[in-house]
């Protein structure tokens, strides 16, 4: 059964391009051979060079969650080379700007081969991930190397407990050493489940409630003030999937007739897609204009509307939603689960969300329960919904005010996750000398 398992991990695991964050790193993906555990000359001098901590984040979300916690740290534990893994390629291009990493790389094939040798590259103090990224080769090799693994803002819906359930066996073996900090009780009750031990897992809230909080940098600054924002109206539809886009512009157009000098940003989850949208935009009969071509010296936006703008950059959709009027976020019209609903909510604005909610439905359920935000099913509720928020300005004021002291009243998960994540290194370092029995 394992080995059959270990096969399927090597089919799906995207494996392990390494990026050093030192000058000349590659700005490409590198060949198939440099993602099973090795590491240029650079990379493995500055993985020699000192202890590591080693902060693993699927994709770009769980990325941009775990950045504070990547931060505070790297500043309370310095000394240390700092690693970061992601999954996906747009993930990978995020982690190579974060000032807090030393090194950027994506995660090995889960397969006995590229881990050990990715492993034993480093002198690692532990390992975190995020949510559910459980990887058993990986957790088996760090338990016999006696290396700490944490899982961070730990979450397991109950489809992926079900579909799981097959898998109890190997799960309850990698999960066995492995410090467990959920996001909530039921995740914490999932996770035992699944066979993690009971002592080792805490509530510990959602480190998405600590994320998203920099002022806008320059270029949002620039496209705010090319559109008019906040001055002028701008929805703002975040992390949109496929068969999302359609909609959101099929209601754009209703709602630029009574409300004519709205904005839309319209942002893809994923950058692939932006050809696509591009088409989709164009199929709609809109005026386009790309983000990137917007901020640029001199650039500005045609005068009228109605006018779609197409997000093509990474890490600024947070600081976007805060130049916003109002937010929709995707990944809930369609099965995916819906996506981070913690960004708009910190900014101060109305969120909107489909029905498909499952990856975070305590935190949007706390959100429409406060009024902060609402739930919208199809393509005449999302026009009803907006039509009334941009026409109502104070009533989507005082929804947005109910959004940020919702999100407000999360923070604090980034202490009780450090407390933790110290004592569990403190126990570790204290076992390494001998001094407990």
């Amino acid at each position: 059964m394992r080995a059959a398992y270990r096969g399927t991990m090597q089919l799906v695991a995207t494996g392990c391009a390494v990026v050093s964050k030192l000058p000349g790193a590659p700005p490409r993906w590198r060949s198939a051979t440099d993602r099973l555990g090795r590491l240029d000359a650079e990379a493995q001098a500055m993985a020699a060079s000192a202890p590591a901590l080693w902060v693993h984040a699927a994709s770009v979300g769980e990325l941009v969650a775990v950045r504070p916690l990547v931060a505070e740290l790297r500043e309370r534990l310095p000394g240390r080379v700092v690693v970061v893994s992601t999954l996906t390629r747009s993930g990978l291009a995020l982690a190579r700007e974060m000032p807090e990493a030393h090194l950027a790389l994506l995660f090995p094939l889960d397969a006995p081969g590229p881990v050990r040798a990715l492993v034993g590259r480093f002198r690692l103090e532990a390992f975190l991930f995020t949510e559910t990224e459980v990887w058993p080769v990986w957790l088996e090799q760090l338990r016999a190397a006696n290396v700490p693994a944490i899982m961070v803002s730990g979450r397991v819906s109950a489809r992926s407990a079900s579909r799981a359930r097959w898998l109890r066996p190997l799960y309850r073996q990698a999960l066995t050493d492995v410090t467990c900090c959920m996001q909530t009780a039921e995740d914490a009750e999932r996770i035992i489940r699944l066979g993690a031990d009971p002592r080792r897992v805490q509530v510990a809230g959602s480190l998405k409630f600590e994320a998203g909080t920099d002022a806008p940098t320059r270029d949002v600054q620039r496209f705010a003030a090319a559109v008019g924002a906040p001055g002028q109206p701008l929805i703002v539809a975040g992390s949109t999937h496929d068969g999302e886009e359609s909609v959101v512009l099929d209601v754009y157009r209703q709602l630029a007739l009574p409300h004519r000098d709205v904005t839309l940003l319209l942002a893809p989850r994923h950058l692939e897609r932006l050809d696509a949208v591009e088409a989709e935009i164009r199929a709609h009969d809109l005026p386009m204009v790309r983000f990137s071509a917007l901020v640029e010296d001199g650039a500005r936006a045609p005068a009228k509307r109605p006018l779609v703008v197409l997000l093509d950059r990474m890490g600024v959709l947070a600081q976007c939603y805060r130049v916003a009027s109002v937010a929709f976020v995707g990944g809930s019209l369609v099965p995916i689960g819906g996506h981070n609903v913690v960004e708009p909510a910190q900014a101060g604005i109305p969120v909107l969300v489909g029905p498909h909610t499952q990856n975070a439905p305590d935190v949007v359920d706390r959100l429409v329960a406060a009024g902060g935000a609402v739930r919208v099913t199809s393509r005449d509720t999302l026009a009803l919904a907006l039509d009334h928020l941009l026409g109502e300005p104070a009533a989507a004021a005082a929804m947005g005010q109910r959004a940020r002291a919702t999100a407000q009243s999360g923070q604090g998960t980034l202490e009780k996750h450090l407390k933790i994540i110290t004592a569990r290194l403190s126990t570790a370092r204290f076992a390494r000398d001998g001094l407990l029995a």
